[in-house]
């Protein structure tokens, strides 16, 4: 696997990760074991942040969401 292939489907974990319907490496959302979030990007404010992750993405929306690994920038233990 190379950190640049998109997936579909879940990923390893729980968590922040790449993934966006448009493969777009600076969209980030919030995996919960289940559901993808609203999609968020650095530049937003951590207010916005926090409520984006608690949004549950549209159900066709869902299916269209690939994620990729997390960039090596990444603090160690976000990585699984």
């Amino acid at each position: 696997m190379t950190k640049n292939e998109w997936h579909k489907g879940a990923p390893p974990s729980m968590g922040w990760w790449p993934a966006s319907a448009k493969q777009c490496q600076y969209e980030y959302r919030w995996w919960d074991g289940e559901y993808w979030s609203w999609s968020v990007y650095e530049c937003d404010r951590i207010s916005n942040i926090e409520h984006y992750a608690r949004k549950r993405e549209r159900d066709r929306e869902q299916l269209m969401i690939k994620w990729t690994h997390r960039p090596d920038s990444w603090p160690e233990r976000s990585k699984t």
